[in-house]
């Protein structure tokens, strides 16, 4: 059986090194956690062909089923630049290199599992902005009596602290996340496990971890915000709210701004003006970073 899986991979490998568009050829282990498919292997062919990315087939192999799946370089140009798509950085990561055409996908490889420092700060402003959204409704729930609401926001809100942990590693986060936690912030991965197993009422439960996040909110702030803060330096007067929110840095990135804001605003790193917009006179409320 190994024998005929090994000849059928190899057909396949030699069909496609016959391709002048194919750059690369991975396989992912049949037992990774990213694999939506569980019966065959799970190919990653890298192309030259923009319009194929993100192309999915099912294919019949010698009396065997797999999956292929298209990357362009393109995008993988793209992702080294600007950050790559996070299930598809860690297929990348876990994948077997089958063949490697000039040796680009190993150099690829490399390149991506260096996180830019923009992008690195990019995405830990956006999962401390999700992490202080995730925050606010756990507390409002909690308020409420809403338990299980309350205990389904706080794990959304350990997740994002869980994943602001491994950006600020420098690492892009696995389909195992909490065991990947557990080796950089041991006390992190506590916490969560504290809400998990812990025998004490749920709503104890709750409130203890909302004290600790609401601590580590406070306190890493300046750090976590530093994106936002050099976006706000490349201009000299204030922002309007709508004017910072579609800043083409910020537009797409996912980041919670008013939340931001406000927090900002509360811990004396922005301060409000208001200033005369408009041939009606409206007074608008306009940011600045203070220095």
């Amino acid at each position: 059986m190994a024998m005929k899986r090994e000849e059928s991979q190899q057909a396949y490998l030699k069909k496609l090194q016959q391709r002048p568009d194919v750059q690369a050829v991975l396989v992912l282990p049949v037992s990774d956690l990213l694999v939506p498919f569980r019966d065959g292997a799970f190919y990653l062919v890298v192309v030259n062909q923009p319009q194929t990315e993100g192309k999915i087939r099912r294919l019949h192999l010698q009396g065997r089923v797999v999956m292929e799946q298209q990357i362009s370089t393109w995008q993988l140009e793209k992702g080294a630049v600007c950050g790559l798509d996070e299930r598809l950085a860690a297929m990348l990561g876990r994948a077997e290199v089958l063949w490697d055409k000039d040796g680009y996908m190993k150099q690829m490889k490399l390149r991506l599992n260096r996180l830019p420092s923009a992008i690195q700060k990019k995405l830990i402003c956006r999962e401390y902005s999700q992490l202080l959204r995730f925050f606010h409704e756990t507390k409002e729930f909690l308020q409420q009596g809403l338990i299980l609401d309350a205990y389904h926001s706080l794990i959304q809100s350990l997740h994002s602290w869980a994943r602001l942990i491994v950006y600020e590693a420098g690492e892009h986060p696995q389909a195992a996340l909490w065991s990947q936690v557990k080796q950089m912030d041991s006390s992190v991965f506590k916490l969560y496990e504290e809400l998990s197993v812990n025998g004490e009422a749920l709503e104890k439960r709750i409130e203890l971890l909302v004290l600790a996040i609401e601590f580590w909110i406070t306190s890493k702030i300046k750090e976590s915000v530093t994106f936002l803060m050099e976006v706000m330096e490349t201009k000299t007067g204030p922002w309007r709210l709508e004017e910072l929110m579609n800043h083409p840095a910020i537009v797409d990135a996912k980041i919670e701004v008013p939340l931001l804001i406000d927090k900002m605003i509360q811990r004396l790193l922005i301060q409000e003006v208001v200033f005369t917009e408009g041939a009606n006179g409206d007074k608008e409320i306009g940011l600045i970073l203070l220095r």
